[in-house]
């Protein structure tokens, strides 16, 4: 057992911080020997995860810094060292993953709030398929372990009104994804985004995946759509 953050979490061995062995569960590497159908999945997911995580090694530690003090700073977040601080407390919060200039915001609005929420990301395991779902974006944030944070900020509700109205609570976590910039956020499900940021965000997400992937069938017509001539421009 180890503490991180105050919360006391299971010391699993060698699953401290995320690395390529423990990035997909033995169990389903096991599943790979005797099924050519699963170890297939399992090099399209261990290949993204490479391409990923030399993405995550190019970006400039400063300017993820500088985007995330402005962040923080816009929008009245504050950092916490101990999550025994916000127990019992709704709110939005930011978990951030210095190694790899990550960030990721969530929404804490049932149960016990913010300090069971958080460990809740370094508890989950994801299966391979789940892994094999994403074809698009960065890394699920349940993919990292507890020790991948070294930050967090949160934004607390001090006036109760948080958890009344969940689909409001979800929307405000939209709008504070739609701020940060895609190249440093894990978020990457689009179903909150506001309609106003919404196309915008769709085309920085193509364009974070034209630079990681390489060419798929989002990015290709993404290329389409800007040979075609504006009709608006001069």
């Amino acid at each position: 057992m180890i503490t991180h953050f105050g919360v006391n979490i299971r010391n699993r061995e060698g699953e401290l911080k995320l690395t390529g062995d423990n990035y997909v569960r033995k169990i389903d590497k096991d599943d790979a020997i005797f099924s050519e159908e699963v170890k297939l999945k399992l090099d399209r997911v261990m290949a993204r995860f490479n391409l990923n995580m030399d993405d995550f090694k190019s970006l400039s530690k400063d300017k993820f810094n500088e985007e995330l003090d402005r962040f923080v700073s816009s929008n009245e977040f504050y950092e916490i060292k101990d999550l025994n601080s916000v127990a019992g407390i709704y709110g939005h919060y930011i978990m951030v993953l210095d190694e790899y200039c990550q960030v990721y915001i969530g929404t804490a609005s049932r149960n016990e709030g913010i300090k069971a929420r958080i460990p809740q990301h370094w508890r989950d395991r994801l299966s391979l398929s789940r892994l094999d779902r994403g074809e698009y974006g960065s890394l699920h944030i349940d993919s990292f372990r507890v020790k991948d944070t070294t930050r967090i900020f949160v934004w607390r509700d001090d006036e109760c009104t948080f958890f009344e109205d969940y689909t409001f609570n979800e929307l405000h976590e939209g709008k504070l994804v739609a701020q940060f910039p895609i190249d440093y956020c894990l978020n990457s499900v689009m179903n909150n985004i506001p309609k106003e940021f919404f196309h915008q965000r769709m085309r920085d997400r193509d364009l974070r995946d034209l630079r990681v992937y390489g060419k798929n069938w989002r990015t290709e017509r993404l290329a389409k759509n800007d040979q075609k001539p504006r009709g608006n421009e001069i």
